[in-house]
């Protein structure tokens, strides 16, 4: 199995809900789980943000899932929407819905899920203009679904492939501390140690490094680094989508 990430970019009036994301970057949408068949999609996401947002996205969708013109993201009709809140707090929700969408053209896990069929597994994530979609998948279903998704978007949405690849993300939880140098695990544990990140601090860098007995400049880099990795593990892992370089389409091989 591979993961194929690619991410679908909408351009501001192209869909009422993501809308709210570009013009809330802080507002992030992460899917706990995401099943669909060739009849039914059905998901849970977790919606965060500031409160003003979520009261927004709240009056949006409830518009949105009573309408009758409602369009899935490549064009086709819903037919359907049950869509409930199960967790409401001042900054998440926890929402579930589950769709059903008429004929033609499709929306995303319906044409994964008329690739792959049994044991399809996905995950979406949304933020700002982005709405991007892991899949694990064989390498005969890449270009298939990659051909169908772009032929089939919606005026003003368009559609990028970051990667495929070995499965990274579903196999690991959280941080992986064993990528970062045993030196720079040990200078975060130090500075935690003798209260570096503390306000007010207890210890400066020169302090730890002097009853470390390293130089004040080893400690400083090692510190630096990790900070750094730090940051990026948390924009990747937790906050949202990835900044890998795009594939050319002409690289995905699409079965006759």
């Amino acid at each position: 199995m591979r993961e194929f990430v690619f991410t679908v970019e909408y351009e501001k009036g192209a869909d009422e809900v993501m809308d709210l994301f570009i013009g809330n970057p802080d507002l992030h949408s992460k899917t706990m789980a995401v099943h669909a068949t060739n009849e039914s999609m059905w998901r849970l996401d977790r919606i965060t943000g500031p409160t003003e947002a979520l009261e927004e996205f709240d009056a949006v969708v409830e518009s949105v899932t009573l309408c009758n013109e409602v369009i899935g993201m490549c064009g086709a009709p819903v037919v359907e929407w049950n869509y409930e809140t199960l967790s409401s707090t001042s900054n998440g929700r926890i929402v579930y819905s589950c769709r059903e969408e008429g004929g033609g053209v499709q929306s995303i896990p319906y044409v994964a899920a008329k690739h792959i069929g049994d044991g399809l597994m996905m995950q979406a994530e949304r933020r700002g203009k982005q709405y991007q979609w892991r899949l694990l998948i064989d390498d005969d279903t890449v270009g298939e679904i990659y051909e169908e998704v772009n032929d089939g978007l919606s005026e003003g949405l368009s559609l990028s492939v970051q990667r495929i690849s070995e499965p990274e993300c579903w196999l690991e939880e959280g941080f992986d501390s064993d990528e970062l140098p045993p030196e720079q695990q040990a200078a975060l544990e130090a500075a935690v140690e003798f209260g570096y990140y503390e306000s007010p601090r207890r210890n400066t860098v020169k302090e730890i490094s002097e009853k470390l007995g390293i130089p004040n400049s080893t400690l400083q880099y090692r510190l630096t680094r990790a900070e750094a990795w730090l940051a990026r593990e948390f924009v990747t892992d937790t906050l949202g989508t990835e900044v890998e370089h795009r594939v050319d389409p002409d690289e995905l091989e699409v079965s006759a």
